[in-house]
């Protein structure tokens, strides 16, 4: 039989699975799912990539496309670099050095820790924090699905996400050059392989918009690649000393993992307040409160999409309550020196080396209703008078989350009028009224009735 897969980016649909139950578009915070001929479809403008409806999702339809270990043949050398978070997906046996060894049985060349690159990032945001004169609150730029999401829903904060880059791509940089110093190598011919936890750190990767091209060439889920780490693990027999980040970068995987550096480096003022949030709809109402001015003399946000941080990432597989506190554990029995110079940190960081290369863009939805300005003006008081008119019962049963989202669906032509029951239901009733009302009728040139 013939799958029907409908492809979004990263995101793939199978049509096949999808029963078109609604579950995913109630679940998505930022309204990007929609039911269309009993199927799902996703809404690419708002989609923050979260991964919310692969959880959701009942039938496992909705999954997301990564590389695989057949692709370290495409590379001279490759280097693994594993997500926190990975330490987190087994039990007591699977110590941090003894699943790095697991990695590199896989096929890899040589395994270099995302947590390093995490302990740079803290002592660069550090620095970066001591000559901040901008705007409050300072956003961690952490998450890639919060930065999509203050891009699309709150555009204005875009100028206050923190502008150093992502652990993963400061790690591999690193790596890369160090490598291929040691190699004697080309470093285009370095592959390097990301193990993800969520789709959106995918996204960030594969189409970045802070640099021109990625550090990382090729990312693979942490879900797809776990059957195979497993097994790997239980054979491992000698373990190399490739461990090298602390508990400060292993941290990061579980939500406040950011912050707690910066207040124990006393990095943080004590006049204002830090904020640790988790969840998209947590997310949205702090970011909505400090919008409002109801929320006041916040220095610096810690926001994560994933419930719990990357260890509820939708690519992982363990609980993310038991990974969570797997992480802890490991944070306090890794408190040992780092393997970071922090005088040759600050050295680069003044050079502007763990900087974004490219500032972030506002992606406001609110301005896609049409290219053109003034068509735009005039299609939002249309969408706000058919919004007017539905019932606002917020029900679902026209493949929008709401009403307000049918409303933009039908300007932008995705949907019509009557897609609603509620109005489809009016307009039956309308036309049966014409009809009797045709009935009653009967041409002048007849006789009257009971002649």
């Amino acid at each position: 039989m013939i799958r029907m897969k409908r492809s979004y980016g990263i995101i793939t649909i199978d049509e096949d699975k999808c029963q078109g139950c609604v579950n995913c578009i109630m679940s998505c915070r930022t309204e990007a799912v929609r039911i269309f001929e009993g199927k799902a479809r996703i809404v690419a403008a708002r989609c923050i990539y979260c991964g919310k409806c692969f959880r959701d999702c009942p039938e496992n339809a909705i999954t997301s496309r990564t590389h695989g270990l057949a692709d370290l043949k495409d590379f001279k050398y490759t280097i693994c670099i594993p997500s926190s978070t990975i330490y987190a997906q087994f039990p007591g046996e699977g110590a941090p050095n003894r699943i790095l060894c697991a990695l590199k049985s896989l096929g890899f060349d040589y395994v270099y820790e995302e947590a390093i690159g995490a302990e740079v990032a803290s002592i660069a945001t550090q620095e970066y924090l001591k000559a901040y004169q901008g705007p409050y609150p300072l956003i961690s730029s952490l998450c890639p699905a919060i930065i999509r999401l203050i891009q699309i829903r709150f555009p204005h904060f875009v100028d206050q996400i923190n502008p150093i880059d992502l652990p993963a791509e400061i790690a591999a940089k690193d790596i890369r050059k160090a490598k291929a110093r040691e190699l004697g190598i080309k470093e285009e011919e370095l592959g390097i392989f990301y193990l993800v936890p969520c789709p959106a750190t995918m996204v960030a990767i594969t189409k970045t918009e802070t640099k021109e091209r990625s550090n990382i060439d090729r990312v693979i889920s942490i879900a797809d690649i776990y059957g195979q780490l497993l097994a790997a693990l239980r054979e491992v027999r000698k373990e190399e000393n490739l461990q090298q980040a602390s508990g400060a970068g292993i941290g990061w995987a579980v939500k406040g993992g950011e912050i707690r550096e910066l207040e124990r480096q006393q990095s943080l003022r004590g006049d204002k307040e830090s904020i640790v949030v988790d969840g998209i709809k947590n997310a949205i109402n702090v970011l909505d409160e400090i919008e409002n001015g109801k929320l006041r003399n916040v220095e610096f946000i810690e926001a994560r999409a994933c419930p719990e941080g990357c260890v509820g990432g939708a690519l992982t597989v363990a609980d993310r309550y038991v990974s969570r506190g797997r992480i802890r554990k490991l944070m306090l029995s890794n408190e040992k020196a780092s393997a970071v110079t922090r005088a040759e940190v600050v050295k680069r960081f003044k050079k502007g080396y763990y900087f974004f290369e490219k500032g972030l863009k506002p992606r406001p939805f609110a301005g896609r209703l049409d290219a053109d300005p003034l068509k735009a003006v005039e299609k939002m008081k249309v969408r706000d008078e058919i919004h007017a008119s539905l019932p606002g019962l917020d029900c679902g049963a026209c493949g929008a989350p709401n009403c307000r989202a049918f409303a933009d669906d039908v300007v932008q032509g995705r949907a019509e009028v009557t897609d609603c029951i509620f109005k489809w239901r009016e307009g039956v009733k309308d036309l049966a009224r014409e009809v009797m009302q045709l009935a009653e009728k009967r041409p002048h040139s007849l006789p009257k009735r009971g002649r």
